[in-house]
């Protein structure tokens, strides 16, 4: 686009700017356009990543309660006759131990996980929307010194005109 524009500006050593007001702003709103979606990007990883914090901490529950009724059903074969109480205790810890714990390891590295892609995905969003800011502050500010340089040319091309013509 502009090619013209940008054969004038090599031609003059960059005199005439190399890109137009209106490329400017393009630029400028693209690169806020891309901002926006890469900030509702992390908005949605940060949300899926709390849903998955609160699923794992939900395991994490059923299977404190779990580990609560294998307790209380432990304390309770403890109260049988000696001669059936060890074998009882034996087969309970060995059906039900490993079981609670392998559910409550699971959900705490689960929550674990989710935690630490919840904040990965909010440093990586806050990191390209301050880029993106970044950038379409100096595309903005670039196309407002244009348009101020075109406007005092503008006025001194007026002024030349009317004095030619008086």
């Amino acid at each position: 686009m502009g090619m013209i524009r940008k054969t004038v500006s090599v031609g003059t050593f960059g005199m005439v700017s190399f890109r137009s007001k209106k490329e400017n702003l393009r630029r400028a709103e693209r690169s806020r356009r891309k901002a926006e979606d890469s900030l509702e990007a992390e908005h949605a990883a940060r949300v899926s990543a709390e849903h998955r914090i609160d699923a794992a901490e939900r395991r994490v529950k059923t299977a404190s309660a779990a580990s609560a009724v294998a307790a209380w059903q432990l304390e309770r074969t403890k109260k049988a006759k000696k001669k059936d109480r060890r074998r009882r205790n034996a087969e309970i810890r060995a059906g039900v131990e490993p079981i609670v714990r392998s559910g409550v390891d699971s959900a705490r590295t689960g929550v674990e996980s989710a935690r630490r892609a919840s904040a990965g995905a909010t440093t990586r969003g806050r990191k390209a929307a301050r880029r993106a800011r970044r950038s379409a502050k100096k595309s903005l500010g670039r196309a407002a010194a244009s348009a101020s340089a075109s406007a005092a040319a503008a006025r001194e091309a007026v002024k030349d005109a009317a004095a030619r013509d008086a």
